[in-house]
């Protein structure tokens, strides 16, 4: 805290007046001995009566004058230069008090974040337990379901139940007509990530999910299909969710294939890998990528991954 500006100007003029009497009492000393030195020149010596008025006892009255002039002065600046240091004292003080309540705010304040992080962590872990039943609930209801892609626009909504029956019979043609009854049978709107050029896919539920999953058995391996069936392909009906969760393991599963590791898909979401005969399951990207790690592969497109809130460490030590 800086002093009143009437202070400053009053010990600058202290000071000013301080040097200005050293400088007159220098005068009169060097007056008073050449007096002194003039009187020894133009008399030999003093009478008795005459010893008060000498030029002597002129000088050391005043060397006593200035004597007592330099220790007022003195008195002066000291009295002046304690009061200075005591308020830099009382600032110094005020100063350590506000930065000791500060870090001691900053202290609970690195308390309250750290507890923050763990609650948000804890919550994160639990969104995604919730999202993920949310997931497995939606794909259970689609379990059913079979997306064809690749049949002709030209096959009008009328045509497409014996279109399909001819593809399903194509592919198992052990299966009972009967036991090849769909409960529904549409085309669905074409997703953005498909070409124009291309026709929209078809969605259909099979009444019996045994058949179901030997249709998509068969159609992983199926060979020397009739020409109208050649191009078609069959997909889960998968939830929106489900296939976002799915893009999140894109390093791993390329990381996989191009590795020659077979894989598939679990549910939940989740990845079955094979390798030299054991079969590991893999439950989130992190797994995947500390996984790949041990098994001293370079994942593909591997990068820094984003990080979640982190907790704080406190760099000193609150003092009193």
């Amino acid at each position: 805290m800086s002093q009143p500006k009437s202070r400053r100007q009053q010990d600058k003029l202290d000071k000013t007046n301080f040097f200005s009497q050293k400088k007159v009492a220098a005068l009169a000393i060097q007056s008073a001995a050449a007096d002194q030195q003039d009187g020894a020149e133009h008399s030999g010596g003093s009478s008795p009566g005459s010893e008060a008025d000498s030029p002597q006892n002129g000088g050391l009255l005043t060397i006593t004058t200035l004597k007592q002039a330099l220790e007022e002065q003195s008195q002066r600046l000291i009295s002046i230069w304690q009061s200075s240091v005591a308020e830099l004292k009382r600032d110094i003080q005020d100063i350590g008090s506000r930065t000791t309540h500060v870090e001691t705010k900053m202290e609970d304040l690195i308390d309250a974040h750290n507890a923050s992080t763990e609650q948000i962590k804890s919550l994160s872990s639990q969104l995604q337990h919730c999202e993920t039943k949310i997931m497995d609930l939606e794909d259970r209801s689609r379990r059913s379901n079979i997306r064809l892609r690749g049949i002709p626009e030209t096959i009008l909504q009328a045509d497409l139940p014996s279109y399909v029956h001819g593809l399903f019979k194509a592919l198992a043609p052990e299966v009972h007509t009967d036991m090849l009854l769909l409960d529904r049978l549409h085309r669905i709107p074409k997703p953005q990530q498909i070409a124009a050029s291309l026709p929209r896919d078809v969605l259909l539920k099979a009444h019996y999910f045994h058949v179901k999953d030997l249709l998509m058995r068969r159609s992983r391996t199926a060979k020397n299909l009739p020409m109208e069936y050649a191009a078609i392909k069959m997909f889960s009906d998968l939830s929106a969710a489900t296939l976002r969760q799915r893009k999140t393991f894109q390093r791993v599963t390329e990381t996989l294939r191009a590795n020659h590791i077979l894989y598939r898909w679990g549910f939940p979401v989740r990845l079955i890998a094979s390798r030299n005969g054991t079969t590991t399951t893999i439950h989130t990207v992190e797994e995947g990528l500390d996984l790949l790690r041990q098994w001293n592969l370079p994942v593909v497109g591997d990068s820094q991954a984003p990080k979640g809130p982190r907790q704080v460490e406190k760099d000193w030590h609150t003092t009193n």
